[in-house]
């Protein structure tokens, strides 16, 4: 039985240093071409390209243990023999053309070559220009130094696998079934991604520490190449321009929604480059906000905010997760119905970036959060982003972290209020809370709602986050870099909870506050607008160029047509001023609506989805 688990060990081992050396000869491939120049990153790409090695190994490893497990051991030289060639085949297969497609594309092995399939003749085009003797030669050296290294561990096999007890498959089992540990790349709480590997602001760096192998699987299961556009309402011409009336100007307002404010043109900051912070709230719905009409009670320091700066009441959340809502507010891009641009890099890193338009206009960029980064391949788009500073979970003490999540909010606030002190300025930072995620755990007892049912639960957990918030603000009052700053607080969601009845449309209705130093008047803004708003109407603040967010409207012109778009699974919302509906795309019928909506607001939702999930498929 020993010898079985240590062969088995061995078996998985040899596999990981095989795909190292296959990452070598990636790199060395890049060098020749010219990408990958700087020798000195090789050794952290090799390092946290690991990681992903030893999940694929593991993979590579299931049937051979289950073969331990149940195969008689005349059997098993034979079978690992036959079993390792057909996948050194495979691997050193997908390693060569991956070694071409990311020279010429960029990228790193996915199913977009499936694309070319369908038109051979623009697909032989496309690889007239690559080396293919040279790669055939490469193709042909991987396979056989590959079966004369792994003839040595399978020859091992024969010495070491004598015949076993029958019961010798229950610690096989089990030893195989603890693969599973290496191959979602450990027991952290998300399971292996890109962003599990992505370490470095220089993209080559990044890229070159994927896993071909593994980034195909991912391509393949979660189906990133698929084109088909499902939301085919109308025909294209006619969506396009449906959206697009959307965005061309309407007729000015002279008595616009916005209580004691002046006109688009005259700025609301005192300063054209401040310092930004921009704190996005965990599930904060406005059914907890007083001042929006929400539970009293829950959020008393928030409302009490609220007097002090501008307050956005008819603000919509664009998604229905926080990964949707990042991309909502640091890219302006709408949220997608089935999937999330996040979860795919090779499509987020197209998107444009607060923190990348603000780092190239001078400013310090940061990025908060308690939790894991790597969570929703959130750390790859941080990366793309061109954050100068991330801190996460690994960064704070371990006996500072709730059960599930990570660092508690009020732990997150102390670290970014002691960072600030010492912050070059102007700053953009984001912070993004966790505590008021489910499972709800907070350092502090019941306090708002008594009680311990899950709707009690993210109350007081949302009491627990607005005292973290106050105590903050507070003290970041009492700072010098205070003046010169703009805070910017939203929810990167809304949340089912607390229950109201069927609405689904408050589900997703979130506050926006802006306030600190540079303020100039306190007021309301009641007019209805989207998270995807945010970048455009900052930068418009700040002067600086907002025309590559596409999808981003500047919420302080008064020719701005006001709506909101959100998406949820297969279904979309649509908010025009007084009047709003849900559509289910499995049903294909409006679900919920409120005040008179007409075909014209079902049709504009309808275009809005296909166009803006077109956009995404295009990406």
């Amino acid at each position: 039985m020993i010898s079985r688990l240590f062969w088995l060990l061995l078996y998985w081992l040899s596999w990981a240093f095989w795909l190292e050396m296959n990452r070598g000869l990636f790199l060395a491939y890049q060098y020749m071409k010219g990408a990958a120049a700087d020798l000195s990153i090789w050794p952290e790409i090799l390092l946290h390209g690991l990681r992903m090695d030893l999940s694929v190994a593991g993979y590579l490893s299931l049937i051979p243990g289950l073969a331990l497990a149940f195969f008689p051991s005349r059997w098993l030289l034979s079978f690992f023999s036959r079993y390792t060639a057909l996948f050194l085949i495979v691997v050193s297969f997908m390693t060569t053309v991956d070694m071409e497609i990311y020279r010429a594309w960029g990228f790193r092995l996915d199913t977009t070559p499936f694309r070319y399939l369908k038109t051979p003749n623009e697909a032989m085009a496309s690889v007239s220009s690559s080396p293919l003797g040279w790669l055939t030669l490469v193709l042909i050296g991987l396979i056989v130094v590959g079966i004369l290294c792994f003839g040595q561990v399978n020859r091992l096999a024969s010495v070491v696998l004598r015949p076993s007890p029958r019961w010798v498959f229950v610690p096989m089992i089990l030893a195989t079934a603890l693969l599973i540990i290496p191959i979602r790349g450990g027991l952290q709480l998300a399971p292996m991604n890109v962003s599990a590997v992505f370490f470095s602001p220089m993209a080559f760096a990044n890229h070159a520490a994927i896993n071909p192998q593994w980034n195909f699987l991912f391509s393949v299961l979660e189906k990133t190449d698929d084109q088909t556009n499902p939301f085919d309402y109308l025909p294209e011409p006619v969506a396009q321009q449906a959206v697009q009336s959307l965005y061309d100007p309407g007729t000015l307002n002279p008595s616009s929604h916005r209580v004691g404010l002046n006109p688009s043109n005259t700025p609301f900051l005192s300063q054209n480059r401040p310092n930004v912070l921009l704190i996005v709230w965990e599930s904060l719905t406005a059914k907890v906000v007083t001042r929006l009409g929400g539970r009293p009670g829950i959020t008393p320091n928030f409302d009490k905010l609220c007097k002090e700066g501008l307050l956005f009441t008819n603000y919509y959340a664009s998604g229905d997760r926080s990964e949707k809502g990042l991309i909502a507010l640091l890219s302006g891009f709408p949220a997608q119905p089935l999937t999330s641009i996040m979860t795919v890099p090779q499509k987020s890193a197209k998107l444009p970036t607060l923190a990348g338009t603000l780092r190239q206009a001078g400013y310090q960029t940061s990025f908060y959060y308690g939790g894991e980064t790597e969570f929703a391949n959130i750390r790859s788009y941080l990366f793309h982003s061109q954050y100068d500073r991330i801190v996460s979970k690994p960064d704070f003490p371990s006996e500072t972290w709730n059960s599930k999540w990570g660092a508690h909010d009020h732990i997150v606030y102390g670290r970014l209020l002691q960072d600030l002190s010492r912050q070059r300025q102007p700053f953009f930072t984001t912070l993004f809370t966790l505590s008021s995620h489910e499972p709800f755990e907070v350092p502090m007892l019941p306090v708002a709602v008594p009680g311990a049912d899950e709707e009690n639960l993210f109350l007081n957990a949302h009491f627990y986050a607005d005292k973290s918030l106050g105590e903050f603000i507070a003290q970041a009052k009492q700072q010098p870099w205070w003046a010169n700053t703009l805070v910017i607080i939203v929810a990167d969601h809304g949340h089912r909870m607390p229950t109201i009845g069927p609405n689904k449309t408050e589900e997703f209705h979130i506050p926006m506050l802006w306030l600190g130093g540079v303020i100039k008047q306190a007021g309301i803004i009641n007019e209805v607008a989207s998270q995807t708003d945010l970048p455009a109407t900052l930068l418009h603040q700040l002067h600086l160029n907002a025309s590559p967010f596409r999808w981003s409207r500047n919420l302080f012109d008064v020719t701005r047509q006001p709506f909101a778009y959100f998406a949820f699974h297969n279904g979309f919302g649509f908010v025009r001023p007084g009047r709003a509906l849900v559509y289910d795309n499995d049903a294909r019928q409006v679900i919920e609506q409120h005040g008179l909506v007409s075909d014209t607001d079902i049709k504009t939702g309808q275009a809005f989805e296909e166009v803006s999930f077109g956009d995404y498929l295009l990406k």
